[in-house]
């Protein structure tokens, strides 16, 4: 009997992880189509994936860290004549997500980091990751300028704003 009650759990975590993936997923794709400001986007987009790398047990999550660029690409809201560019950027986008859901995930879920040092620590990751690859484009001459600021301190308010954004809701339950 006890091993049939903690299948059935098991199945309904599974469930309830799915379902919240594929939300997740379709958030992650629609909001960076919609025609609202790129800095409450960028800070939703980091707080579903902060909130989903601490929720969601199963390693697919990472999965969510290549949806958000890939709509924005494919939907050539944001950077329609700079689309030969951002495609070279794609790769360190989805490292960079990828980077701040590991680390989340890792130092506040598996090592019972404090919230807001994992914070701090997981998005100047992120950043570097994007800083880095701009610099080094812009330095062959693939990227403008405009791409220090867009993958710099941009990028790094939107995953600290992203991360508080996420506390502030498991804080009041929402």
């Amino acid at each position: 009997m006890y091993s049939q009650k903690n299948n059935f759990a098991l199945i309904l975590r599974n469930l309830q992880e799915n379902k919240y993936f594929f939300l997740s997923a379709i958030f992650l794709f629609i909001l960076p189509l919609l025609p609202l400001n790129q800095l409450i986007v960028g800070i939703i987009v980091n707080a579903i994936l902060i909130k989903s790398a601490l929720n969601i047990n199963s390693k697919k999550v990472f999965l969510l860290s290549i949806i958000p660029s890939i709509a924005v690409f494919l939907g050539g809201v944001l950077f329609a004549n700079l689309a030969s560019q951002i495609v070279l950027m794609l790769p360190f986008i989805w490292v960079s997500n990828f980077v701040l859901m590991y680390l989340m995930r890792k130092l506040i879920v598996e090592n019972k980091r404090e919230y807001f040092v994992s914070t701090l620590v997981s998005s100047i990751c992120k950043n570097c990751v994007l800083f880095l690859a701009a610099f080094v484009l812009l330095y062959f001459g693939l990227a403008p300028t405009l791409f220090l600021t867009m993958f710099g301190i941009i990028q790094f308010i939107t995953a600290i704003s992203g991360a508080g954004l996420v506390y502030f809701l498991q804080k009041f339950n929402c």
